[in-house]
């Protein structure tokens, strides 16, 4: 399932339609750039719509592209996962930022991050290990999803802690991939998007800013651990039910209860208290009010501790020179400021 591509499909697994969750291409098959972030959405865009029956076959899916259970409440402890997972999220996120990735890109990186972390016995004596299976992540990510993917050695910039090389990002690719089951066509809330769109908003076509703003929310969801409770359907749902209630569109408790959908209310409910309630903080911190800012501003600055054989330290005093110069050719822009 893809967000920004048309016509492209992967040679990994089976040749599902990348084009079936929002599908934006121009009509005659041409392939949306990678690197475009949110820019490829244009007003009147054709937003294909699956059945019921397609969605309900996706929402049984989705509980195999998941976490293991109790991992949500490891995290809540806080300890070894919780760690890892914050100082993942936080680079991957700048490079995210760095390259102006496609959000669905976030989405899977951040989905096999989470899925690998609930189930690898992590090694708590080898911490560079953090930052091998960070770049993994994403780069497995990255070949999935953007049309143009630069090379696994490439993705290490905004200060990693450790340098690797491409044969070690490799081996690291294979055992992510192996811990989960080789299941990299992943269900994501944006697999929802446009069936929620359909079925909230009666059939109406979307705008470019309410699936902007939906996806604005999505991406807003993927550093806090509390929605892993809630399957990508029922985000996806109450995203978009936020997205309406926002732009005076529909009333929410009524559009829930006047909707049928194979998805819990209940939950769905759950979720979207959850994100009004993460709103109004957000609201409140003066956040920004874009994907690409949201990304921006959840990334924090880095240290290099740990080295390890096959591995170097990366060089912080002059991050801003190796940076540049490590970009690759494939990297369409790189974002200097914040849209906000």
């Amino acid at each position: 399932m893809g967000i920004l591509c048309f016509g492209a499909s992967s040679t990994l697994l089976c040749g599902e339609d990348r084009n079936s969750v929002l599908g934006l291409g121009d009509g005659d098959g041409e392939v949306v750039e990678a690197g475009s972030g949110l820019d490829f959405l244009e007003a009147g865009a054709l937003f294909p719509v699956d059945c019921d029956e397609v969605v309900g076959v996706l929402v049984l899916k989705e509980i195999d592209h998941q976490p293991k259970g109790g991992y949500v409440e490891r995290l809540e402890q806080g300890g070894f996962e919780s760690s890892w997972r914050k100082d993942a999220m936080d680079w991957i996120c700048k490079v995210h930022s760095y390259y102006n990735f496609g959000p669905l890109s976030l989405c899977l990186s951040v989905n096999y991050l989470d899925r690998f972390l609930s189930t690898f016995n992590l090694p708590h004596d080898k911490s560079w290990m953090q930052q091998l299976m960070s770049v993994a992540c994403l780069s497995l990510a990255v070949k999935m999803e953007e049309t143009v993917a630069p090379l696994p050695v490439d993705l290490q910039v905004c200060d990693p802690k450790n340098m690797f090389e491409g044969r070690n990002i490799k081996r690291m690719e294979l055992v992510v991939m192996e811990t989960l089951n080789w299941r990299l066509h992943a269900v994501t809330p944006f697999s929802f998007i446009c069936y929620f769109l359909d079925k909230f908003s009666e059939g109406k076509p979307p705008s470019y800013v309410l699936a902007s703003r939906c996806a604005e929310l999505i991406v807003g969801t993927v550093k806090d651990y509390r929605f892993l409770s809630f399957r990508p359907s029922e985000i996806a749902a109450a995203v978009v039910l936020l997205a309406l209630v926002e732009n005076q569109f529909i009333g929410f408790s009524s559009a829930l209860a006047a909707s049928e959908i194979p998805v819990n209310k209940e939950m769905i409910v759950r979720c979207y208290e959850l994100l009004v309630k993460r709103g109004n903080l957000s609201a409140s911190l003066s956040a920004p009010q874009s994907p690409i800012g949201v990304l921006d501003a959840a990334c924090f600055s880095f240290r290099s501790d740990d080295t390890t054989p096959g591995s170097s330290p990366s060089n912080n005093n002059n991050s801003g020179n190796n940076d540049q110069a490590s970009a690759p050719a494939s990297k369409k822009r790189r974002l200097s400021t914040s849209p906000i």
